[in-house]
C-alpha cells in the first residue's frame, strides 16, 4: 500500500510540474504578444520636426595624395658658378661685350602661409615671403655696372598677400590671390626701400571639383613672373591617377608630375617660372653704379627640376631640389615700360635647394 501511495504521489507531482510549466509559458507568451502589439501600434505622427532647414554642402580644397600645404618653409638656394656677360643691344651703334665670373649666387628663402579663417564655406590665409639673392664674383669687370652693384648689394624681395578659397557649392569654387611686393637692392642702410615702387599682383580662378582625385580651374593673373608686368590667362589642374601617380599644374607659373613613394614621401618632376621686377638704386654713401639713381631690373628664369619631399615627423618635411636655371630675362631698363639698355647673359647653371617645411596635417 505504501508503495502504491508513493507511486501515485510521484505521478501527481510530475503532472503538476508539467502542466504548471506549460500554463506559465503560455501566460508569458500572451504577455509578450500584447507588448509587441502595443509597440507596433506606437506611431511617430505625434512628433513635429525640430528644424526643416536644408543644410548646404560645400566642396573642399583637398585632393588625394597631393603634396601638403606648407605653413612655414625655410630654404637655402645655391646656383653654381657661371659666366656673367654684358653686351650691346641690337639698336646700339657701338658693339661691346664684357664678361665677369660669378662663383656663387645664393640666398635664403622664407615662405609662410597662415590660416586666418578655416570654415566649410570659406578658407582665408595670410601669406608672407622673403627671398634674397646674393652674388659673389671672382673678378668683376668695372664696365659692368649691374654686376658691380650686385657684388655689393644683393637682390631682395618681401611679399605680403592674402589667399582665399571660396566654395560655391559641392562642385564649384573660387580662388583669389592678392599680393604686394617690395623688390630691389635695398638694405635699410645706405639704400632705403622705396615703398612707392611696390609691385602688385593678383589672380582669380573659377573651378570645378569633379571628385576627391581631380579639380580644374581657369582664370586670369596680373603677374611679374616674366620680369615685367603681364596679364595672362592661367589654368590649375590637380589630378591623382592612382595611389602612386598624379599631376599638379598651375600654368604658366609651375607644373609637376608627382610620384608618391608613400603618404610621407613624394618625388616631383617639373619646372617653375620665377621672376620679379627689381628697383636698382645707387647707395647714398657709395659708388654710383648707375648713370641715374633708379633703374629697373627685369629678372625671370625657368627652373626645370627634380624635387624630393620627405617627412621627418608628422608636421616637418625635408625638401630637396636639383635642376638648372635657364634665364628668360635679365634686363636693365630706365623703368618697367622702357626698352632694355643692354643684354645680360648669365648662362644655364645648375642649382640646388635644401629646406625644411612645416606642413598642414
Amino acid at each position: 500500500m505504501n508503495k502504491r501511495c508513493r507511486f501515485f504521489a510521484i505521478v501527481f507531482l510530475s503532472c503538476f510540474c508539467f502542466f504548471g510549466n506549460t500554463f506559465l509559458s503560455q501566460a508569458q507568451d500572451s504577455t509578450n504578444v500584447e507588448e509587441v502589439e502595443e509597440f507596433e501600434e506606437f506611431s511617430m505622427d505625434g512628433f513635429e520636426e525640430a528644424d526643416d532647414t536644408v543644410i548646404k554642402k560645400f566642396c573642399n580644397n583637398k585632393i588625394n595624395n597631393l603634396n601638403p600645404t606648407t605653413l612655414v618653409g625655410l630654404s637655402y638656394d645655391i646656383i653654381t658658378p657661371h659666366d656673367f656677360k654684358t653686351s650691346n643691344t641690337e639698336d646700339d651703334n657701338v658693339e661691346y661685350e664684357y664678361s665677369s665670373k660669378s662663383k656663387l649666387n645664393h640666398g635664403i628663402r622664407l615662405d609662410t602661409n597662415f590660416p586666418l579663417i578655416s570654415k566649410s564655406n570659406i578658407i582665408f590665409n595670410a601669406t608672407f615671403s622673403y627671398w634674397e639673392s646674393r652674388y659673389q664674383f671672382d673678378d668683376v669687370n668695372p664696365r659692368q655696372r649691374l654686376a658691380s652693384s650686385l657684388s655689393e648689394y644683393p637682390l631682395r624681395t618681401a611679399t605680403l598677400g592674402i589667399l582665399a578659397f571660396k566654395p560655391l557649392d559641392e562642385k564649384h569654387f573660387l580662388i583669389l590671390q592678392l599680393a604686394s611686393s617690395l623688390n630691389g637692392n635695398y638694405n635699410f642702410d645706405d639704400i632705403k626701400p622705396d615703398f612707392s615702387k611696390m609691385k602688385y599682383s593678383a589672380s582669380l580662378l573659377y573651378g570645378w571639383k569633379f571628385s576627391d582625385d581631380q579639380n580644374l580651374a581657369i582664370g586670369i593673373s596680373r603677374t611679374y613672373r616674366g620680369g615685367r608686368l603681364l596679364h595672362v590667362p592661367i589654368i590649375m589642374w590637380n589630378k591623382t591617377f592612382s595611389p602612386k601617380w598624379g599631376v599638379e599644374l598651375l600654368l604658366p607659373a609651375r607644373g609637376s608630375l608627382r610620384y608618391n613613394f608613400s603618404a610621407k614621401s613624394t618625388l616631383n618632376f617639373g619646372c617653375e617660372l620665377e621672376g620679379q621686377s627689381y628697383l636698382m638704386q645707387n647707395a647714398t654713401n657709395g659708388t654710383d653704379f648707375f648713370a641715374t639713381n633708379e633703374y629697373e631690373l627685369s629678372k625671370s628664369e625657368i627652373r626645370p627640376r627634380i624635387e624630393l619631399n620627405k617627412a621627418l615627423t608628422s608636421f616637418i618635411r625635408l625638401n630637396l631640389q636639383v635642376g638648372i636655371r635657364a634665364t628668360y630675362r635679365f634686363d636693365l631698363a630706365q623703368d618697367t615700360t622702357s626698352d632694355q639698355i643692354n643684354v645680360n647673359n648669365i648662362g644655364i647653371p645648375a642649382y640646388f635647394r635644401i629646406g625644411l617645411n612645416f606642413v598642414s596635417p
